[in-house]
């Protein structure tokens, strides 16, 4: 309740014209929706182009744009309808829809500091290559989920789903990595979460 009253306040803020709202939330923003973008995009000076007209497009219509409690869901889903943009401008104006024939890249970073143990290491690759064998709307579904703790009505919207649909996506992404991986459901979301952390 406590964070819906501040991105609340904060979005007030910028509605009103407070760039210094803008700026806080660029900057608490942008790395969740540069990962995202990266995972789309697979292109770092296109997801910069995107994110820099993203911000642009919020300050230019900010008095015009509708109040929100939720910043982290409305920023991904404006991100993601710049990026269909992007690719829909990158590719001569056809129409681009974010389906089962596109890229959805969930590579995990594998670094020392969050590495302490083997057995943890060797889940990460497990997980990683397992994720590789989904669709890439499956690999957004989890991604949107599990690593941005974003919830299936929000999820639907983003991904142009319906509730129910979104937990469908969901449940068969889950089951294909548990039957890749050869784990029971309580160990694949313990695995989830301990990449996240």
């Amino acid at each position: 309740m406590e964070k819906e009253i501040i991105d609340y306040n904060l979005w007030q803020k910028l509605l009103s014209g407070d760039r210094l709202a803008l700026n806080i939330i660029y900057e608490r923003n942008l790395s969740p929706l540069y990962q995202y973008g990266m995972r789309m995009l697979q292109d770092e000076d296109a997801v910069r182009d995107c994110l820099h007209n993203l911000f642009v497009k919020i300050w230019v219509n900010h008095k015009t744009l509708k109040p929100t409690d939720n910043i982290k869901y409305y920023l991904i889903s404006a991100f993601r309808n710049t990026i269909i943009n992007y690719k829909t401008q990158e590719s001569k104006f056809q129409k681009v829809d974010i389906r089962d024939n596109e890229v959805f890249d969930l590579k995990f970073t594998v670094e020392a500091e969050y590495i302490k143990k083997e057995e943890q290491n060797k889940k990460i690759l497990q997980l990683s290559e397992a994720m590789n064998k989904l669709t890439p709307r499956q690999k957004e579904i989890i991604y949107l989920r599990y690593f941005e703790e974003i919830d299936y009505d929000e999820i639907a919207e983003i991904m142009d789903l319906s509730k129910k649909g979104a937990y469908k996506l969901s449940a068969r992404a889950l089951e294909a990595l548990r039957e890749i991986l050869n784990v029971d459901k309580a160990m694949l979301l313990a695995v989830l979460l301990a990449v996240k952390a």
